[in-house]
């Protein structure tokens, strides 16, 4: 493929502007190491004088006429230029040409004429049709230079086209020259060793990212900045001969097994540069991208030993990954504080609750690309985190569109049903999204033979092919079981001729089977005593999902070390288990900063590539359910310890009744706080006796008081008004009965919510559940409530599946739950709308509900609920401001009520409103209820 190159040292410029005496000795230098080890075919130098025409014509030609489908390099030394607006606060960059005259407002350029607009030079790049193109530019003169934000944002074609690459520095106010007597600029200075042969590889070759990391090492300390962007191939830019070499055998297994390889591994990583060129491309063009992939794809190591070295070689800085974990709002803030000095700790939190993470972004330097990685983002569905935190999560890392933060997360392709959920992350993973496939053909041989080639072994004829029939078609998992089967082959290779074979390859039972043999051999290594405290210690590991869908959870050691009570010998035999299963590749640990050390599954593959966890994997799923709901409680409590917060309703009757099954399994901390719960419940249960003696007599009493007149009073007004309009009374008379009706109906319905509320407390209300068709029920409901939406002239929507089917409940209190929020949406929204949707799915983002439910969502167009009330919103006699409760009235117990009937038939209820917009009620209720719930 034909080469060209435009080498530019200006040197000659007008006043105010200053003569330079350098550059045209810099492009001579440039011009004679790319013509002596460049293979280009033409290489046009423009040195001292250059006008406006003469440099446009010059790129023109090469860029439109010579380059074309070839390979093009443009070298520019001289004035770079800042031109401001100020009235509109805007800026642009120009090369500067020897035509160029200015007008200065300051220290501020704020007219010219002539000069290379970096727009117009961005838009001719974009336009050309090139095979390659590298750009270096030197402009750092004293006084006048091109700032870094301003070329990143203006040059966007290096972001848009594979193999276009630029490279330059920049620094406000920095000399271009070390000292008077220095023979070039610093740039060109660090430009020529890189491109010394000093700096080229094995093969005699520099290549782009050789040269720019040999920059950026020589102007460290220089003061001035490399810039570096652009994607695709690594561009060979001048070649010298190979270097005499020796095959040097390095014995560093080049494979990671079940770990994820790390940026310390990147030199081991192979087959994934499409991912990382698209990854780059994507955080080119949006701040938020989501690595979507199945489990054992690579989707860590696509991050850890890929994105994150390209780059930090373009500048950008890292942030420590994070996983979301059972707090993951605590671990977002964390995150940030490697920012911040540790006196603006507590205020930096304070504003990411407040105000959100642009707030805290916008007290950083513009100049410096930052990225946070949030790894197995799907563990904010799976871990038990609340609700409303992971909303908070989801919005907090959602909202920040612009400015120098990008957010990567990787995530399970299973949970994309769970995203579901959420718009705004629907919207960025339809638009964002990277997925990384499984490998295949060229990039699958890549990963399995170039890390062993790097080391100086070979495979045996005969073996790459093996290895690729077997994994074909094994997408799941596929990865990590290679890698795994890899790292055991590298222990069995033939260290005399340095290679791989394939009857050691046989021997591990191939890829699928290697990781299983390696356990089993360590299981078969323990006693009887440790094979049980292994069984345990690995479904600790393990969130038990829906159906066969299980993800790994981390926990502290000493969780472990707490399931033998007070055993001494059991808490050792506990603890050498572990240590030998960290040692035999299985687990690994990591130590917090606060000493506390926490114990993971080394990959989810061994879920299902160890047939014996899979098969214990199978076992009582359903009182391991309930383990993750009584630690996930455990938790709530420990960070609030409030009677609130102790088991209670469903999930305790459910513990009681399985106890003895469960003990064994959970914990010191998780027995002790089911005693404290029962404790609770007890004492709870006594006074309620001791109070719904009284009470049973007074609402007896009461109830029949006023429901007996208030019944009276309905009917005969009901009497009268029929009896006006048959007299044809006078209007007023008649809406006077209406009135007297409509308060005394109103009157009943507030003493029934009391009398329920009443019963609810007590402990006394009964469900009735009974199998019904959801259809008949919503269609009752839309004839009862549409009275209530024509009032205030407002519009019904429904939408609902198709095949809705039936479900098993109390149906007279889901009617009444939305009935309740059907009204008070009507009653709340005036000529606007109320839409009810029902859908009916599969989800484990419930932790009380582990079955197939169904969703109820009522949402009105209305006067919206603020954040202080909707903490309030479902406490018995709470309503909004006062000035809405004169105005709309209401004694605020619907919503108490409904929320109960919600939680004793195993669902929840839902809110999220915005004042002035509207609001958003959610019912979820499991679809089939059974009897142990």
């Amino acid at each position: 493929m034909t080469r060209y190159a435009l080498v530019v040292g200006i040197t000659d410029y007008k006043s105010p502007l200053s003569t330079l005496s350098k550059p045209a000795t810099d492009a001579e230098a440039v011009a004679k190491v790319l013509k002596e080890h460049g293979d280009f075919e033409n290489i046009e130098l423009l040195k001292g004088k250059a006008t406006k025409q003469q440099l446009g014509e010059a790129l023109k030609i090469l860029l439109r006429q010579q380059a074309v489908n070839n390979e093009a390099l443009i070298y520019f030394t001289g004035h770079g230029i800042t031109v401001s607006d100020l009235e509109l606060e805007t800026q642009q960059a120009y090369l500067a040409t020897s035509d160029l005259q200015i007008v200065t407002q300051g220290n501020q350029i704020v007219e010219q004429t002539s000069g290379i607009s970096l727009i117009n030079f961005n838009q001719l790049i974009k336009e050309s049709h090139l095979s390659s193109l590298v750009v270096l530019l030197d402009c750092c003169y004293s006084g006048h230079f091109l700032e870094r934000h301003l070329i990143e944002k203006t040059l966007t074609a290096f972001s848009l086209q594979r193999d276009y690459y630029f490279i330059a520095a920049c620094r406000d106010f920095q000399q271009a020259y070390a000292k008077k007597s220095e023979k070039y600029s610093i740039f060109t200075t660090a430009l020529l060793t890189g491109l010394s042969v000093e700096n080229a590889n094995d093969n005699g070759q520099v290549t782009g990212d050789r040269l720019f990391d040999r920059i950026a090492t020589e102007l460290r300390g220089s003061g001035q900045e490399p810039i570096r962007m652009g994607w695709g191939r690594s561009i060979t830019l001048v070649k010298y001969l190979p270097k005499p070499t020796t095959v040097v055998v390095d014995e560093t297994c080049p494979y990671q097994g079940l770990l994820p390889f790390y940026k310390e591994q990147a030199r081991f990583f192979f087959g994934r540069d499409k991912v990382i060129q698209q990854l780059i491309k994507k955080l080119s063009q949006a701040n938020f991208v989501p690595i979507i992939g199945a489990s054992g794809s690579g989707k860590s190591s696509v991050v850890r030993a890929g994105l994150i070295p390209a780059l930090e070689k373009n500048g950008w800085r890292v942030l420590e990954i994070i996983l979301p974990g059972v707090e993951p709002l605590a671990e977002l803030k964390r995150a940030f504080t490697q920012l911040f000095e540790r006196t603006e700790l507590r205020e930096i939190s304070t504003l990411i609750d407040t105000q959100g993470l642009c707030s805290v972004i916008s007290r950083l330097s513009d100049s410096e690309r930052l990225l946070l990685v949030v790894d197995q983002f799907e563990e904010i569905f799976t871990l038990g985190c609340k609700e409303e935190d992971r909303q908070r999560f989801i919005e907090l890392l959602t909202q920040c569109s612009e400015g120098p933060l990008a957010i990567v997360t990787t995530m399970r392709a299973d949970f994309l049903e769970y995203c579901l959920s959420y718009e705004s992350l629907t919207k960025l993973i339809q638009e964002q999204a990277v997925y990384v496939p499984p490998l295949l053909g060229a990039e699958l041989e890549q990963a399995i033979a170039s890390p062993a080639r790097l080391q100086g072994y070979q495979l045996e004829t005969g073996l790459l092919g093996a290895i690729q029939q077997e994994v074909l078609g094994q997408e799941k998992g596929c990865l990590p079981l290679l890698q795994f089967a890899l790292t055991e082959l590298w222990e069995q290779r033939d260290q005399e001729i340095q290679q791989l074979t394939v009857d050691k390859f046989n021997e591990l039972d191939g890829v699928m089977g290697a990781l299983n043999r390696h356990a089993e051999k360590l299981y078969a290594s323990f006693n009887k005593q440790q094979q049980d405290w292994m069984k345990r210690i690995f479904l600790k590991l393990v969130r038990t999902g829906l159906q066969e869908k299980d993800t790994r959870q981390r926990q502290l050691k000493n969780r472990f070390l707490n399931i033998a009570s007070e055993n001494p010998n059991n808490k050792q035999t506990i603890s050498d288990v572990l240590e030998k299963l960290i040692q035999g590749r299985l687990l690994v640990s990591d130590r917090e900063p606060t000493g506390e050390i926490w114990v993971d599954l080394a990959h989810e593959a061994l879920m299902e590539g160890w047939q014996r966890f899979a098969q214990w994997r199978t076992e009582d799923r359903e009182n391991r359910r309930i383990i993750d709901r009584i630690e996930n409680a455990l938790q709530e409590w420990q960070k609030q310890p409030i009677d609130e917060n102790l088991m209670m309703g469903g999930l305790l009757t459910q513990v009681r009744r399985k106890w003895q099954k469960l003990e064994s399994d959970i914990d010191i901390s998780a027995r002790e706080f089911y005693k404290i719960s029962v404790l609770f419940e007890e004492k709870q249960r006594q006074k309620y006796e001791v109070a719904q003696k009284s009470k049973n007599v007074f609402l007896a009493n009461v109830s029949h008081e006023l429901r007996t007149p208030l019944n009276a009073v309905i009917g005969l007004s009901k009497l009268l008004q029929e009896d006006a309009v048959e007299l044809n009374l006078s209007r007023d008379f008649i809406s006077d009965l209406e009135t007297i009706n409509s308060a005394g109906r109103h009157q009943l319905e507030i003493i029934n919510e009391i009398i329920d509320l009443s019963k609810i407390e007590a402990g006394r209300m009964t469900l009735y559940p009974e199998t019904f068709e959801i259809a008949t029920l919503i269609n009752n409901i839309v004839h009862t409530v549409k009275p209530a939406i024509d009032k205030n002239s407002n519009t019904l929507e429904v939408h609902s599946d198709e095949k809705l089917g039936a479900m098993y409940a109390d149906q007279t209190r889901i009617k009444q739950v939305l009935l309740n929020l059907l009204s008070n949406a009507a009653k709340f929204t005036t000529k606007g709308k109320v839409t009810l949707t029902v859908t009916t799915q599969t989800k484990a983002s419930l932790p009380d509900i582990a079955s197939a439910i169904i969703t109820f969502i009522v949402n009105d167009t209305g006067i919206g609920i603020s954040p202080t009330e909707q903490k309030l919103l479902f406490q018995p006699f709470s309503q909004g401001a006062n000035s809405v409760n004169k105005h709309y009235g209401g004694t605020g117990l619907g919503l108490a009520i409904s929320r109960h009937f919600c939680q004793m038939m195993g669902g929840e209820i839902l809110v999220s409103s915005q004042l002035g917009i509207g609001s958003t009620f959610t019912v979820n209720l499991p679809l089939i209820q059974s009897e142990d719930v």
